[in-house]
């Protein structure tokens, strides 16, 4: 994610956050104001790099994307500005040895390399990040694909252009979509509504990615902002372009573990109309026919589904393995899946074969991952492993996964990090925080200004 990308999404998180902590803000915002920056430490909590900066993206081919006073650099691991202050505005970071950026007062956008030169120049109305050796570039409306001399290996001709992956693009043509290879032929002809989640009148937008060697498509129907398609009919296409399961379904999922849950039964995006699910393996060939009133991905084997109001488990081959007997239930992870029981309304592990392993205890479950999971017991959060057993204690407001042997904790709005033992081996003093990335983390610091009133 590009830097002013990200600085958007947390001005929206951030404007959540105040409906969450205004009153403990309420004082402090009378007679002060927060300017926060951003730096870089190491493990000790040692800074590599004071806090300077008004914002900060992750690095990428080791250089970071930083902003100060409205201009945009890059700076390396040491924190040593490696290309200064100069650009506008720059949709990514670096990929495969590029990056979009936009000087002041120039209309066009173009790519840099690692020394700030220019090696395409600004020409073009918008451009993605390089991938696969392509960039998708937007000129006078229309989408093409430039290779790294900037030359146009498909001239801009689509109405809208997803980036390559595994050699494979989606494109928007006469309001509909297809696939195209490298050289710009069609792989499938744009003659879908839909097409896995590419949507651009709907504000969807994302790169062809097969799941098990499928990706599903439609004609008619829209897709809903809570994740479902809705109306229309859908079915699925291989790599090769070929509808393999026809267009038939109402509402269709993507497959995983080589099965996928799909409805005959139309869906409502604003109501949310309670429809029935079953599943089909990759023949298209129905392995339930149970009609769940929910139904989950497979993970692991297992999926969740839900009826009468009560959550099991079915295996592949769409056997009820786990009768519904939970109120709700996440997916299998590590051989174990969270489970909310109904006897007290907290969550414990079981196993596959549905054996309590750990007693319900928790007011949230997080998935195993590395053999940690993190819970909530009242308010507060920790990390426990997958005996039971408690690596973090369940004192803090917020924990995160393990990264290099390190967990981001919050408390009282501060960040600091913890190790496995429990130790928390830098202080919970930053207000922001990442997690690490080959021994470095961002963090945050407000700068505190006195205001004018005051």
């Amino acid at each position: 994610m590009s830097l002013v990308k990200r600085l958007r999404v947390l001005f929206y998180l951030a404007l959540v956050a105040v409906f969450l902590i205004m009153t403990q803000l309420a004082s402090s915002e009378t007679s002060k104001s927060d300017n926060e920056k951003y730096g870089l430490i190491d493990k000790n909590g040692k800074y590599v790099v004071e806090p300077q900066f008004d914002g900060i993206d992750n690095f990428q081919e080791g250089l970071a994307e930083v902003m100060v006073d409205g201009k945009i650099g890059y700076i390396d691991r040491t924190g040593q500005v490696v290309i200064p202050f100069q650009f506008e505005w720059s949709t990514e970071s670096f990929s495969e040895g590029l990056a979009v950026a936009k000087l002041k007062g120039s209309e066009k956008v173009g790519y840099i390399d690692k020394t700030g030169k220019y090696v395409i120049p600004p020409k073009f109305d918008r451009a993605d990040s390089f991938h696969e050796g392509l960039a998708v570039v937007v000129v006078n409306y229309k989408y093409g694909y430039i290779n790294k001399q900037g030359s146009y290996v498909i001239p801009p001709k689509f109405d809208y252009a997803t980036e390559f992956r595994e050699g494979i693009a989606v494109v928007q043509s006469a309001q509909k979509y297809g696939l195209i290879d490298r050289t710009g032929k069609y792989i499938a002809p744009p003659s879908f509504d839909h097409i896995h989640n590419s949507d651009a009148r709907e504000g969807f937008s994302t790169a062809a990615e097969f799941k098990d060697g499928l990706m599903r498509v439609a004609v008619g129907g829209k897709l809903c902002y809570r994740g479902g398609v809705a109306g229309g009919k859908w079915g699925y296409i291989d790599r090769m372009g070929k509808l393999v399961i026809p267009l038939k379904f109402a509402t269709v999922g993507e497959f995983y573990n080589g099965r996928a849950k799909v409805s005959m039964s139309a869906l409502d995006c604003e109501a949310g109309s309670p429809i029935k699910w079953d599943y089909i393996n990759q023949s298209g060939e129905y392995i339930t026919r149970l009609l769940f009133d929910d139904a989950y991905n497979f993970s692991e084997g297992m999926a969740a589904v839900e009826i009468g109001g009560k959550s099991g488990y079915i295996d592949l081959s769409g056997k009820l393995v786990i009768p519904p007997q939970f109120i709700s239930t996440r997916e299998f992870s590590e051989g174990l899946a969270a489970i909310n029981s109904s006897e007290n309304g907290l969550y414990g592990y079981i196993d596959k074969t549905g054996k309590l392993l750990i007693a319900p205890q928790f007011n949230w479950a997080e998935n195993f991952l590395n053999g940690s999971a993190m819970v909530q017991v009242n308010d507060k959060q920790g990390i426990i492993d997958k005996t039971g057993k408690y690596l973090i204690e369940p004192k803090f407001d917020l924990v995160s996964e393990f990264y290099e042997g390190l967990a981001r904790v919050n408390l009282n709005e501060k960040w600091g990090y913890i190790a496995r033992t429990g130790k928390l081996v830098i202080d919970v003093k930053f207000d922001s925080a990442r997690d690490f990335d080959r021994g470095i983390a961002i963090v945050g610091v407000k700068q505190k200004t006195a205001n004018k009133n005051s």
